[in-house]
């Protein structure tokens, strides 16, 4: 009995195995000369809720929001393009404490992306797909408004700004 039980945990285990590792991730998908606005939204970690944050309480909770009008415009717009091209999803189905969102927008202000981070960047959901978030996104959006709302122009490149999170740590 023993015997036929470890050869069909055996196969259960692989097939497990497998399904994970075919999970793969999936990309931004938006054209970076589409972006005209970028909105950053951010509700602080400190803050406590009763339930996690989904991104449609995100949108409605937030307590800080920085708007890029004309962001290919901005020194912003220096790493963006590449940022968005590298930036994915690896499917999880995990639900996520959203604290962080970067809301693209196009020229007629119609939302082209929508993503979604948790308080420490690497998970949340990238226009409805939730999951593990690769490509440097977060950091960008933390970095650029850190740097505005600490009196630095909008056309000082943000590699020349010490990053912190611009949010209150008190």
């Amino acid at each position: 009995m023993k015997n036929a039980f470890a050869p069909a945990l055996l196969v259960l285990v692989l097939t497990i195995l497998s399904t994970a590792q075919t999970q793969t991730a999936k990309p931004l998908s938006v054209a970076p000369e589409q972006v005209q606005r970028v909105e950053i939204l951010y509700f602080p970690e400190r803050v406590l809720v009763r339930a996690a944050l989904s991104p449609e309480r995100l949108e409605q909770l937030y307590r800080y929001k920085l708007e890029i009008r004309d962001v290919r415009e901005s020194a912003e717009w220096q790493r963006l393009p590449s940022l968005l091209r590298e930036t994915s999803v690896k499917p999880s189905g995990h639900a996520y404490d959203h604290r962080t969102a970067v809301l693209l927008f196009d020229k007629d202000g119609r939302r082209i992306a929508a993503v979604y981070f948790d308080q420490f960047g690497t998970g949340g959901t990238i226009n409805g797909e939730s999951g593990t978030i690769s490509g440097g996104i977060y950091r960008w959006a933390t970095c650029s408004s850190s740097a505005l709302s600490r009196g630095y122009s909008s056309t000082t490149p943000v590699s020349l700004v010490p990053c912190v999170h611009f949010y209150d740590h008190s």
